[in-house]
């Protein structure tokens, strides 16, 4: 083997080791980026569970809200028959 094709060996070895390492380290970022990707799926579910778990609670709050509301109006319209009521008495 020539001196020449000595080099060329050499260095289409260096090449190829190069390659490998390249090959390597992609595939361990692209390793990283999927772990990455799957924790971050998981977050969005457990945050689209929550979301879904408050719209309940809210829809539950809303509607104590209206109730409560209607209470309040009818003692407030109950005062006022009394204060009504007790003002012709004392009349």
């Amino acid at each position: 083997m020539s001196e020449l094709q000595g080099h060329s060996m050499a260095a289409l070895e260096r090449l190829c080791a190069h390659y490998e390492q390249e090959q390597k380290r992609q595939g361990e970022q692209i390793e990283a980026l999927t772990q990455r990707i799957e924790r971050q799926d998981a977050e969005s579910e457990t945050l689209r569970r929550r979301i879904e778990r408050q719209d309940a609670e809210s829809d539950i709050l809303q509607e104590q809200f209206e109730r409560l509301d209607g209470l309040v109006t009818a003692l407030a319209q109950d005062y006022e028959t009394l204060a009504a009521t007790l003002r012709e008495l004392w009349t």
